[in-house]
Parts: structure tokens; sequence; C-alpha cells
């Protein structure tokens, strides 16, 4: 049975020293590992990362020692040495990833060496998992740390399933591009199999990058990189709701007396009264998390609701650093004033407004918090997720709390009952406070009612099954696009047709099929290579060979003239010349109509730089394969929809090719003229091959025995598909060779 391996920064067991100086594992609190760990617990599964200490910092005999523990739970361990982890961890991940992935590119810091640390890191960690994978297993990458590690396992693993999983922000293109490495970060992600984000507005900003750094077509969530198909979706992260809700359901009904003694010690302690409305807020103390401009939103509220004062306590919980990094420490200084001032201007001997805690909370205390806060505010300035949003409504049985979220947060996008809310707005956050605190007991209910139920679905065991589904299914998709790609055992199949067969018809798209696109159409032109192979095709008298293609009638005569013995379909079926003939129209068309639409392209032109205007004979075409890759799609939606009524009423149709838009009369198409070569004539061997979807319409019209060919792996009718161009050429060699 194959293992699902996750790899990560660090692994869910924390090395810890008891009392009598001997090492034990203990489960990290917090975190994706400790959402995942249930899940590994129930799978077949293992887990890679490093251990959190230096190698150094343990006798040979600890290191023995704790490797064991750590391969008994499955575990297997890297180890850092203090400067890899400064340069890699608190150097590129942590000053320059983590901060521009926010959108704080001001406290970004670029350097060289922070990004050699980070090869150096991921190619270690690839070279020590390659000694304990197999070719069966299925690799889980998780987060930002390990972005280069896909495409490094796929080097020295062709054939192995990866699945990588980022889970914070991935930025807006305009953000990205900021990165000197940007390449090489998507070129590492795309050696993954899917790459799963926790949002749609991530994953969209992942594409755009793809287009526009890369310049590989996206169609739909599928990108073709290196003769794969690849697959990026969203899934967000849940919670173990169970877990959470249970607990507290346990601690409300069968240990009344712990949450009484809890209340108590918070009266006595940090004097809350009974009667006091209770707002929570826990967050690690990172400028990300907008703990500032949250103790200003408090002040806020006080300032502009005075009937509050007395009433109402924030507990600001915030945790221990993440590393020990200056600007967070920082941070902390402006807090402590923050609190302080705010303290020692509106508090009185019996209330204080903000009671601040830099503390680790266990399970239980944190459960025991949840339940006796009225609200909880979590606005971060940006968040991948935030479970704690999750968690706080899953530890209401009673759903009597109110959520106040940042928009900014990844939650937000399921969690839209909450109270949402700009995290830079400070009015906005004050009276969302008010309503949270002054909110009917029946709102209370509709809202985490809908909350409770989308999160008790799903969870992150449901997350994790999806995820791995999903990985599933593209390797399906894969394998099923390998049995269709053409190779040498079908090469030699379609070879024995073709010598058998006494009469043959061979139809030909051009541009994507016989040659490259090119930004200018007519740069296309064919190349003494392309001459060659046509004339020799069409050199056997047993072959009628047509090139069918939506290029105009004129181009087709000037790179072909008339001494050629080829037939053309011009115009997706517009007009015909048959071999040794003359052109002729299928059928009598009027162009009354393009002056009509000729205005409203030369407006998308305008609206679009860098696209033009193609006018053929019968069709107009507009083309935006130079424009911006995402305005040009834009533009193309925005195009289509406004030709819609009128393409109808003047018996038009749009065909949406490969960044082109063409409108022409309806009912003629690329199938039907195909269909006219086919009639009163018998051929033993048909063949097609094409590269868009106006080619479906010949694909579809050809009997089932017909050889059909895509270029590229689209969804597509076709029996078998190619990767590109010239494996239509290479296929095209063969088969002449073939009939010499």
């Amino acid at each position: 049975m194959s293992r699902i391996i996750f790899v990560s920064n660090l692994l869910p067991l924390k090395p810890e020293k008891n009392s009598n100086g001997e090492i034990q594992l203990i489960e990290r609190v917090g975190g994706y590992s400790s959402g995942l760990i249930k899940f590994y617990k129930a799978n077949n599964t293992a887990w890679f990362g490093w251990t959190g200490i230096d190698k150094r910092q343990l006798l040979p005999a600890e290191k023995e020692h704790l490797n064991s523990i750590l391969q008994k739970r499955d575990c297997y361990p890297i180890y850092l040495k203090r400067r890899e982890r400064e340069n890699y961890l608190e150097g590129f991940s942590n000053k320059v990833l983590w901060p521009l992935f926010h959108y704080f590119s001001d406290k970004t810091s670029f350097k060289n060496e922070y990004w050699k640390a980070y090869v150096k890191v991921n190619q270690r960690y690839a070279d020590e998992l390659a000694e304990i994978i197999k070719e069966d297993d299925k690799i889980w990458i998780h987060d930002y740390h390990l972005m280069l590690l896909p495409q490094m396992l796929r080097k020295k693993f062709p054939n192995i399933t990866i699945g990588y999983f980022q889970h914070i922000p991935f930025p807006s293109f305009e953000v990205f591009r900021l990165l000197p490495w940007r390449i090489e970060i998507l070129e590492g992600l795309l050696g993954a199999d899917l790459i799963g984000f926790h949002t749609y507005d991530y994953e969209r900003h992942f594409m755009s990058s793809v287009r526009r750094l890369i310049g590989l077509d996206t169609y739909f969530n599928q990108i073709r990189y290196d003769k794969r198909v690849l697959k990026v979706d969203n899934f967000p992260m849940g919670i173990d709701y169970e877990k959470y809700h249970t607990k507290a359901i346990e601690l409300i009904e069968n240990t009344p007396d712990e949450l009484i003694e809890f209340k108590i010690q918070m009266e006595k302690h940090i004097r809350v009264k009974p009667e006091n409305k209770i707002i929570v807020s826990i967050d690690r103390l990172d400028y990300t998390k907008g703990i500032s401009e949250r103790i200003k939103a408090f002040r806020l509220f006080l300032e502009i609701h005075p009937e509050m004062k007395g009433k109402v306590t924030l507990m600001l919980i915030v945790t221990k650093l993440r590393e020990n990094d200056i600007r967070n420490n920082l941070i902390k200084v402006e807090l402590d004033a923050q609190v302080g001032k705010l303290n020692s201007e509106y508090g009185k001997i019996d209330w204080v407004p903000i009671h601040y805690f830099h503390t680790e909370l266990n399970f239980e205390k944190l459960i025991q918090i949840f339940i006796s806060a009225d609200a909880a505010l979590l606005t971060p300035i940006r968040d991948g997720m935030n479970l704690v949003a999750k968690e706080y409504i899953a530890s209401k049985p009673n759903k009597d709390g109110v959520l106040i979220l940042s928009e900014m947060a990844g939650a937000s996008k399921e969690m839209g009952e909450a109270l949402i809310v700009n995290p830079n707005n400070r009015q906005e956050m004050a009276e969302a406070i008010y309503t949270a605190l002054t909110m009917p007991e029946k709102d209370k209910l509709e809202m985490n009612t809908a909350l409770q139920k989308r999160l008790s679905n799903y969870t992150v065991a449901k997350w994790a099954d999806d995820f791995m589904k999903s990985l599933r299914g593209v390797k399906k998709l894969q394998e099923y696009n390998q049995t269709r790609n053409i190779n040498s055992s079908i090469t030699e199949n379609i070879l024995q047709l073709y010598n058998k067969a006494k009469q043959r018809i061979i139809f030909l798209d051009y541009d994507g099929t016989l040659q490259g696109f090119y930004k200018n159409p007519q740069d296309a032109n064919p190349d003494a290579e392309l001459y060659s192979l046509l004339k020799k095709l069409c050199s056997d008298k047993n072959n009628q060979v047509f090139i069918i293609s939506g290029r105009d009638k004129e181009t087709l005569s000037e790179w072909f003239d008339e001494s050629w013995n080829i037939g053309f379909i011009a115009e997706h079926g517009v007009w015909h010349r048959n071999i040794g003939k003359d052109w002729s129209m299928l059928e009598a068309i009027s162009k009354d109509w393009m002056q009509i639409i000729r205005p409203i392209l030369d407006f998308y032109c305008d609206r679009t730089p860098r696209s033009f205007i193609e006018e053929k004979n019968y069709s107009l075409v507009w083309h935006y394969r130079k424009a911006d890759p995402d305005l040009g799609v834009q533009r193309s939606f925005e195009l289509k929809d406004e030709l819609k009524s009128l393409v109808t009423n003047l018996n038009l149709e749009i065909m949406d090719g490969d960044k082109v838009i063409e409108i022409k009369n309806a009912g003629i198409n690329k199938g039907r003229a195909a269909l006219t070569k086919l009639t009163n004539q018998q051929f033993d061997f048909i063949m097609a091959m094409g590269d868009d979807w106006t080619d479906e319409f010949t694909f579809d019209a050809l009997p089932s025995e017909a050889i059909t060919i895509k270029v590229g792996d689209k969804s597509t009718k076709a029996r078998y598909f190619v990767e590109n161009y010239k494996n239509i050429r290479t296929l095209l060699k063969l088969i002449t060779k073939s009939d010499d």
C-alpha cells in the first residue's frame, strides 16, 4: 500500500527534555500541522521535516535516540545548521517570502545569500527525501518554505505523485513580480501535479503570474507544463470541529466547577465582573496581524460609545514570537505602550479595559476562554486562512458568541455570516464591536447555526481527503492523456493503416498544426522544411491533401501556387479550391453585416493595447495574442457578450479560437466543408489534424475510424493528441518515408 509522505518545515512532534533530561516528543499546538495530525495518524503516512533543533545541540547518543523515537512515529528528521536556519528560514522564508506574500513589500529584504540558502536547503530536503521515497508514494509538500522542492523531486522521480499546498496568501501579479527569483519559484511549484491554495483569489493570482511571467496558457484550472498536465485549485482548510465542539460541551455540562473556577480567577486576577462583556483577541506577534489597529479601534469604540465604559473587557492574547525578529520586538514595544496608555486613560479601580497577555495557551484554557467570550475580534491585515476564527465558532455550543473577522483573512470567504470588517477601517471595526455586544440572541443563533453547520461539514479531515482525491484525479487525467498521446506503438499502427490504404484523404489545419504561432499572423508563412514535407505528401497519387484553415484564400494562394497538387478550404469553409481547380464558394453568402460589426471591433482594439483586427473576405477576426494575457481574456468575454444578440439577428456565429475571436456567417464550418470532400468517393484512410476548437467540427464530422489528432491536450473529440506542431511534422515525415 502506497504511503502519503507529508513534507513541511517542521515535524508535528516537538522534541523536549523532561525533568530527567530524557528527550520526549510533544505534539505541536497550532498551525496546520496540529490540524493534520489526526489525518496523519489515521492513514498510511510518514512525515519529513526539521526537528526544530540544531544538530550541535544534541550529543551523538541523544541524536540517535531522537531518530529512533521519531521513526517509531513514522517521522523522518532533517537537521539544519544554525547558519542554514538563519538564512533559509529567518532569512528568505520570513524576510522575503512572508512579507512580500502578505503585501508588506517595504519589509522585504532581497539578499542574495538568503536565496542561496533557500535553494541549498530545498535541495537538501530533496536529496534526503530521495533516500526514503518509493515510486508509489504520494508526496504532499506544505507551505512557502519549500516552494522549490516539487521541481527538485520531479527531476529525481519523473513519475511520482506530488501535491503542494500553500498555507499563506499568494499575492497578485503586481506584487509577486517584485521578487527577483520569481521565475525560479514558479518553476519550482510547477513540478507538482496539484497546487492548492486556501481561496480562489490566491489560485487566480498564481495562474495570472504563470501566464504573464512564464507565458503558459491555462485552461480553466489546468496548466500544461513539461509534458504534464497539472491542476491548480482552492481547498479552504477546516478544523477538527468535533474536537473543539465536544470539549466545549464537556466543560459546560460535565465540569461546571472548572468553568466557575475559571471565571472566579478572571474576576480575581484580571478584575472582570461577571456581568461584563468579554471580547477575545488571539494572535501571534507579527506585523501582518493588525494588532495595533485593533487596539486603536477598541479605543475609538470606547470614545463613541462611552456608555460601554466599565462594561467591556478586551482580552488581548499574543502568543510568542515565531522567530527572534527585531521587527516583531519593536511591535511588542509599541503594543505595550498602546495598552498601557489606553488603560491609564480609561481604566478605573474596578475595571481595566484591556487585559494583555504574552502567553501560550493549552487546549483546555483556550476552550474556556472561547466559552467565556461574548465576541472574538480577529482582524489581521492579511492572513492566509485564520483557523482561530473557526475554532472560536466551533467552541460555542450554545451559539452565544459573535465573530468579528477581517475581510483580508482567507476564512472570510467561507464565514460570510460573521461581522466582516476592513482591518484598516477603525470606524467600521468600532461599530462592529458595538453591534456584536448588543446583538439580539435570535440573530446570534441564526448566524452561528449557519457557521457551525458549514464548519462541521468541511473539517480538516474533509479538506485533506478532498486534496488527496483531487491529486489522484490529476494522476488519472495524466494517465488517460498518456494513452492518447501518440507514442511509438500508435505511430506504428497509423503507418500500417496508411501503407495498406489505396485511397487516402488528409485534412491539415495550418496555424498551430503545421506551423507555430506568431504574434504577427503574416509571419507564419511556410518554411523550407514544411514546403518539402507537403510536396512529398502531395506527390503520392493515392493521397488527396487539403489544408483546412481559417486563413483567407489570398494568403493561401500566395503561399501555395496553382502548381501544387493540393486542395484548400479557407475561412473555415467559406472558400474551396479542389485539386487542380479554381476557388469557389460553398454557398452564396452576404458580407453586408461587416459594416455593423467592424465599429464594435474597432472599439475593443482601442481598449485593448496591442490587439488588432484582421479582415477576411467573409469574416472579421479580432486578435489579442500580443495583448496583456489577463486583459485580453477579459475583453474577449466582454466582446462575446456584446456581440451575442447581434450575431443571432444577423445569422452570424462567434468562433472563439486560440487568442482570437472570429465572426462569420452561421452554419459554415470546417466539419461541413470536410464532409463535401467525402461525398461520392470511397476512402480507406481518412486523417485530420488540428489544434483549436474550430477543428472539433472536423473531428466530429468524420467517420469513427478516421485518424484524428489534436495538437495540445485540451478537451477534444480527436482520438489522439500530440504536444505541438513539431510532433505533427515528425509524424508526417514518418508517413512520407514509409511510402518510399
